[in-house]
């Protein structure tokens, strides 16, 4: 671990918890999880610098953004977590990320089309009446029900 700055200003856990707005018990446990650097302590309580709030931000920004999840997060900062077991890169656990949100906003933007095509089909009973709208269900069906 890096020496501290001497001009680096320590935040109590019980401050720098409520400035996240999360509990002092979660942060703990990030960093029984490894996911923050060990915290320096003064008189038995846990204090943190720049650093340990940079790291608790990107954890914020990553895991409670649900773009991934708290181990995915671990994987992503650190190869060992603190069982010793190895995690994959933190660049394969991005990229998996990255992939997996474009996925999801493309079957967002599939299902926006259909939405659109229900409001501006000239059919009555679109579901019922629309060929195009029918073909595209009955593929989707096919599609779930051969997984």
């Amino acid at each position: 671990m890096p020496p501290r700055d001497e001009d680096d200003e320590l935040h109590a856990i019980s401050e720098v918890a409520r400035c996240f707005g999360l509990s002092v018990a979660t942060l703990r446990y990030y960093d029984e999880l490894g996911l923050l650097p060990p915290a320096g302590r003064r008189r038995n309580v846990r204090h943190y610098g720049r650093r340990e709030l940079r790291r608790l931000a990107l954890i914020q920004h990553l895991h409670q953004g649900g773009m991934l999840s708290l181990a995915d997060t671990a994987a992503a900062l650190g190869e060992r977590g603190p069982d010793g077991v190895r995690r994959p890169p933190g660049r394969a656990v991005l990229t998996g990320a990255i992939q997996l949100i474009e996925d999801r906003m493309a079957d967002l933007q599939a299902a926006r089309q259909r939405l659109a095509h229900l409001l501006t089909c000239p059919k009555d009973d679109p579901v019922r009446e629309c060929t195009q709208l029918r073909a595209e269900l009955d593929q989707a069906v096919t599609q779930a029900l051969s997984r």
